[in-house]
């Protein structure tokens, strides 16, 4: 028999690094701008293996990030949200102190700049790449429902959900802050004090969380 009654024993689903439509920002490496704009093929490996939970030096992350050019509104017009993507996952620098507290596993957080479509004025504010690279296997499917199955066996959350059940092992309770899931593609996952601390600092609806159930016998 299980028993999911401690609120304790709840982890949480993030969604704001990957909602391109709230989250998603135009922002383009110096690479790009010398790559007849376009990304080059390096940058795009590292986006495709941070987006899986790879453990990436930070000479894998571009220094610095301009507004693409034609993109309406423009990367440096919009508000900056407290985690945001343009492939990578950014974090700005209030939750990226938060973050820095706990326990990232193989995981990084490194500083990076924005700047201003003349390509000389920086954006007012303090930014970081979130590298999220450690990995837990506690995803109960058989107890869970809501997900999409995809055709390599892994999960994957379908966008804008709403009966969304999500069940893990008790280990999920242990060891990173910050994970991925062997099983569940895009999403990664923060345990509930983590959760508990950034909304302490009012600093949680960017991240777009939702309640995971933990089993405990």
């Amino acid at each position: 028999m299980t028993d999911k009654t401690n609120t304790e024993d709840i982890i949480w689903i993030v969604e704001g690094h990957a909602n391109l439509h709230s989250n998603g920002r135009a922002w383009r490496s110096t690479a790009y701008f010398e790559n007849n704009e376009k990304t080059p093929e390096d940058i795009l490996r590292s986006i495709r293996q941070a987006k899986v939970g790879w453990p990436l030096p930070p000479d894998r992350f571009p220094a610095d990030n301009y507004p693409m050019p034609g993109s309406y509104p423009a990367a440096d017009e919009q508000p900056v949200p407290q985690i945001f993507t343009n492939g990578f996952t950014f974090l700005s620098k209030e939750s990226a102190e938060v973050v820095s507290q706990f326990d990232l596993g193989e995981g990084a957080l490194y500083p990076t700049r924005l700047w201003r479509s003349d390509r000389v004025t920086p954006m007012p504010g303090t930014f970081f790449y979130l590298n999220v690279a450690s990995k837990k296997d506690t995803f109960l499917p058989d107890q869970s429902s809501g997900m999409k199955k995809l055709a390599s066996g892994t999960w994957q959350v379908p966008r804008g959900a709403s009966n969304l059940d999500m069940v893990f092992k008790q280990s999920a309770l242990e060891g990173p802050d910050l994970w991925f899931e062997e099983t569940i593609m895009t999403n990664f996952f923060i345990s509930h004090r983590l959760k508990q601390a950034l909304d302490a600092r009012k600093l949680s609806k960017d991240w777009m969380l939702t309640q995971c159930s933990v089993v405990t016998s």
